[in-house]
């Protein structure tokens, strides 16, 4: 009685497997060739897989899906610290066509090592294409290694968002691009570019290149909203919009990695850009103590929330910054009578 048993559970078991392959053969589409032929193994074997994965239990299909993430992840990572090799440690200014020609090296590197998941091909086609066109963005000379700092961030940043591989590489597609040129007084505003009046929590979720460039303006706002240090601090008002400030200057020095010239009112930071700088001739620099009134962009510096703000009074270690709330680029400074 027990063999006959265990007979008809095996003949069930192998009709179950039998409908299972014809189910697999319907779903996958496959004609298998003939049996006993080069043509039909290879069927058999493209059958065989396909079948399995329409067995794989859900608990598999999470399994991989978070492993093939996790290489992304890396891989990505590892291409920014790569590129990043272009930049860190170097005390020499390097011209557009410099970083252009170390990231475009760097990048035939990757591709050569065969280390990179196939899936971020199209992302390496992608970057070799921007190092490839930056000696063509002249607006970006003065700050070309922040520049490239930035599209190296962008891939670290994509790498660490909580997303599906597909959803990465469709960021990636969109994302890993700059501007042709910098919008600036008589031009229309890009506004894909250089967006105005956005919410803190939207403007998080931009990415580094466009949040790094929007520093870097070269169009006055449209209107401006008279306001204090306080009230931007606490958040009164959207990131990149026009604001005008009354105010006296608590310190004041130009900082020489990346020519800023920055000062504070309170725990508020301001910075005059180099670029803003050369076209505007005699542009005031207020000094300590001055009462200013100024207009420019609001902005999140996100990126500096780790980092250590330069006292003027203790230039050696500096203080934490309280916020990073900016105006930057701040665009016209008029030194009012204290």
């Amino acid at each position: 009685m027990k063999r006959m048993m265990k007979s008809a559970w095996t003949l069930l078991t192998l009709g179950l497997l039998l409908i299972a392959v014809d189910l697999g053969v319907r779903a996958a589409g496959v004609s298998p060739g003939e049996p006993g032929t080069a043509r039909g193994a290879a069927d058999f074997k493209e059958l065989s897989e396909r079948v399995r994965g329409l067995f794989k239990s859900a608990a598999q299909r999470r399994i991989e899906a978070r492993q093939e993430a996790e290489r992304i992840k890396k891989d990505l990572r590892y291409m920014s610290e790569e590129l990043d090799r272009e930049i860190l440690g170097d005390e020499d200014d390097k011209s557009l066509q410099d970083y252009s020609d170390g990231g475009l090296a760097r990048i035939e590197a990757l591709r050569s090592r065969g280390l990179i998941d196939p899936a971020l091909a199209p992302t390496l086609d992608q970057l070799e294409e921007l190092y490839g066109d930056l000696p063509q963005k002249t607006y970006a000379k003065e700050y070309a290694g922040d520049l490239v700092k930035s599209v190296n961030e962008e891939l670290r940043w994509i790498a660490d968002e909580p997303l599906t591989v597909d959803e990465k590489i469709a960021m990636l597609k969109d994302h890993l691009a700059l501007p042709a040129s910098i919008p600036g007084e008589g031009d229309v505003e890009d506004l894909a570019w250089f967006p105005v009046n956005v919410p803190l929590e939207k403007f998080k979720k931009i990415g580094p290149i466009r949040v790094f460039l929007m520093k870097h303006r070269l169009k006055r706002p449209k209107s401006y909203a008279k306001t204090t240090p306080e009230a931007l601090i606490s958040g009164k008002h959207n990131v990149q919009v026009g604001v005008e400030i009354e105010a006296k200057v608590d310190s004041a020095s130009l900082f020489i990695w990346d020519q800023d010239y920055c000062f504070n009112i309170g725990n508020l930071h301001l910075e005059i850009t180099p670029e803003w700088r050369l076209l505007h001739k005699n542009f005031p620099m207020p000094k300590a103590g001055q009462k200013i009134r100024l207009k420019g962009w609001t902005y999140f510096d996100y990126f500096h929330g780790n980092e250590l703000e330069f006292d003027p009074a203790d230039p050696v270690v500096g203080v934490n910054r309280v916020t990073v709330w900016e105006v930057h680029p701040v665009q016209d400074i008029e030194i009012l009578p204290n």
